[in-house]
């Protein structure tokens, strides 16, 4: 809600002018436990190009929240829940079966795939903020992006939705 106060202070990142960002609508989505509710997943801005100062480029974007995942209906809680069963159990299926959150067992594969590639991206972002911790180097490539995101932010209860708010990217 910070940025909605301050959006006419907020340049806009196409073509940096200020004073021309307004509210232009809502993303709507399937909430992660109700199968037949919306919710309101984040909100679409408009760099205005109708007035006759400070007329900007007419882009729009989409701004997310913190603790939403583009394209996906399970939220970053549950996300981080997810990569730390897999990693234990080492079983994508039983882990999602474990959350209880209502997916088939292909969506497992398919959120795992997406976290899989998304790992050299993530890392490059998290260097940008620590050096990687000292793991042995018998460790998986996704154990270590995990232990990556908990030294970047040690006290934050989801990494990945801090990861979203404080780097402001996208997480998968």
């Amino acid at each position: 809600m910070h940025l909605y106060r301050n959006l006419k202070l907020t340049p806009c990142p196409h073509c940096k002018i200020t004073g021309a960002l307004i509210l232009h609508g809502r993303l709507f989505g399937y909430a992660e436990h109700e199968d037949h509710f919306k919710t309101c997943r984040g909100r679409r801005i408009f760099c205005s190009n109708r007035k006759k100062r400070n007329n900007g480029c007419g882009h729009t974007f989409s701004i997310w929240g913190a603790d939403k995942l583009g394209r996906l209906r399970i939220g970053t809680n549950t996300l981080w829940a997810f990569v730390k069963l897999v990693l234990s159990m080492g079983n994508k299926a039983l882990a999602l079966r474990t959350l209880n959150v209502g997916l088939s067992c292909s969506s497992a594969y398919r959120i795992w795939t997406r976290f899989v590639n998304g790992q050299s991206r993530i890392r490059t972002a998290l260097t940008q903020r620590c050096p990687p911790p000292d793991l042995p180097r018998v460790c998986r490539p996704a154990e270590q992006t995990v232990a990556h995101l908990q030294a970047v932010f040690p006290h934050a209860p989801c990494p990945i939705a801090a990861f979203q708010q404080q780097l402001q990217i996208a997480f998968l």
